[in-house]
């Protein structure tokens, strides 16, 4: 699982960055996804990133718990 999540966030994290700097000199009406022009609502367009940028979150979350969390075999008693 941990490799799922690594994964996913890495993926999602260069997703949300290839928008962030293609679109940065961008006006609302001219965004840009891999070179090709978006022909949609801004406002969408900018709330499905924050869901987008919420998703990377909880996979990076999802990684740390399970990287730091002991298993029942490490306990010493």
């Amino acid at each position: 699982m941990k490799g799922l999540y690594l994964t996913g966030s890495i993926i999602f994290t260069v997703l949300i960055l290839v928008l962030a700097f293609e679109n940065i000199g961008a006006s609302c009406n001219q965004m840009y996804f891999f070179f090709f022009p978006i022909r949609s609502n801004p406002t969408i367009i900018t709330l499905a990133l924050a869901v987008l940028g919420i998703l990377t979150g909880m996979l990076y979350h999802a990684f740390m718990s399970k990287t730091m969390e002991k298993s029942e075999e490490d306990e010493d008693f």
